[in-house]
């Protein structure tokens, strides 16, 4: 008898499980596709939007960003309702209230409306992977393979090829924007290859190739080296040349003195010591606020502006215009670059740092999501997603991840593991009564 009813449970839990499986499988399946589309966007953003704007055809461009719209909703209903984890519960209510300041603060109309919200959705398409790994898909692995390799060509060959788009502008709902300019730092280009923007053509040389660099032979990554090396250095962009450092000082260490089974406690360990990167700002403008680097260091020129504006900035403006804002944030895409289309557009200032405009956005609720996304590094045993913490709090120091879209996912992506309650969903169930039997 006792052998019929479990049989006959058995059979239960595996028709409740199996659509449940089969119903998550394709949820990810999508959302890995939409994070294909992005990266496959920002790759090619200078030759995408040229293109399509020749081809009168530029309302394609938006496609992905109104997919991100059903992400949201995914998100919202199963780690929010269904898996009813607080800091995605917190961060769904956090997103809605900032859209509702945003729009009074800002004085949104249609345009701004989505150009704000838009900034700030794709982070969930890197948060709705919780849980799972991209590099599980073999396609998906060929892809980012495909895409770090095409952006360091692009990078390549952008001394000697005069790309088109260069310099040219479009006009999207009446706003005209630059689809790539030629930048410089001192008399060094900046070269922005396909994407036509120097930091996310770097960023898009560095971040897919980390995410699949353990399934190329050891000395394939370690011939590639000098390749993204020379390719980022076209870029000029520092950031991305600091993160692919850290990254090859990772490798070798691990490699040398770090067995395969230990590893994960080296990167469990490295991605908590790396939110110490949070305080640099901070650290940097107690110690050198007020002090002209610049003068002896030229090279650091940039990191002065950050010091006296970037950084500082956001937070003296929103104290002398509406003080209650650094409480409840300004909303979404605010002083990232929705901000340049509104009214507020003169107290706009680059706030080149994720957590700083993370916080300008939302206020005090993003601390508590910061509290799970510290803890994410205790909950994951994602080596992959733990060296992303690690790569991605660097990288974030001084660059806002807001803009071009794939530097908000990978965001996203690299803490979704934020949002796990042990085992979810139905798999909590179905072990734990078929753990007795």
């Amino acid at each position: 008898m006792a052998t019929i009813l479990h049989d006959g449970w058995q059979r239960r839990a595996h028709r409740i499980a199996r659509p449940a499986l089969a119903r998550d499988e394709k949820w990810f399946r999508a959302i890995v596709s939409l994070f294909c589309l992005f990266a496959l966007r920002d790759m090619f953003t200078g030759a995408m939007r040229y293109y399509l704007a020749l081809a009168h055809l530029s309302g394609l461009w938006f496609v992905p960003d109104l997919l991100s719209f059903v992400v949201l909703g995914y998100f919202a209903w199963h780690f929010a309702l269904q898996q009813r984890s607080i800091f995605a519960i917190v961060l769904v209510a956090a997103t809605i209230s900032a859209t509702a300041i945003g729009m009074v603060f800002m004085s949104w109309n249609a345009f701004t409306f989505f150009s704000g919200v838009k900034a700030f959705l794709p982070i969930f398409v890197g948060f709705a992977m919780c849980g799972r790994n991209i590099v599980e898909l073999k396609a998906a692995r060929y892809f980012l393979i495909a895409v770090f390799v095409v952006s360091a060509i692009g990078l390549l060959l952008a001394p000697y090829i005069d790309y088109p788009w260069v310099g040219q502008e479009i006009s999207n709902f009446g706003v005209s924007k630059s689809v790539s300019r030629q930048w410089w730092i001192g008399d060094k280009p900046r070269y922005g290859g396909f994407s036509g923007d120097s930091t996310m053509a770097a960023f898009m040389t560095v971040a897919p190739y980390v995410m699949v660099h353990r399934f190329l032979p050891r000395w394939l990554n370690v011939a590639l080296w000098p390749i993204l090396w020379k390719a980022i250095d076209l870029s000029t962009s520092r950031t991305a040349m600091l993160t692919l450092i850290v990254f090859i000082a990772y490798y070798v260490v691990t490699r040398l003195f770090a067995p395969l089974l230990k590893r994960v406690r080296v990167e469990r360990a490295m991605a908590i010591a790396s939110f110490s990167a949070v305080l640099v700002p901070f650290l940097l403008i107690v110690t050198l606020g007020g002090t002209n680097i610049a003068r002896d260091y030229p090279a650091l020129e940039s990191l002065q502006d950050r010091i006296q504006n970037s950084w500082q900035l956001g937070f003296v403006h929103l104290a002398e215009v509406a003080p209650v804002t650094l409480f409840t944030g300004c909303g979404l895409g605010c002083f990232a670059y929705p901000m340049d289309y509104t009214p507020m557009a003169w107290i706009s200032v680059p706030v080149d740092n994720f957590y700083l405009t993370t916080y300008l956005m939302l206020g005090v609720p993003f601390l508590v999501v910061m509290a799970g996304m510290f803890l994410a590094c205790v909950k994951s045993d994602d080596r992959d997603k733990l060296l992303l913490i690690t790569l991605m709090n660097v990288y974030s120091i001084t660059v806002q991840c807001y803009g071009p879209s794939f530097a908000t996912i990978m965001m996203g992506y690299a803490f979704s593991d934020t949002f796990l309650r042990g085992v979810t969903g139905w798999q909590r169930r179905y072990r734990g009564a078929a753990a007795p039997a």
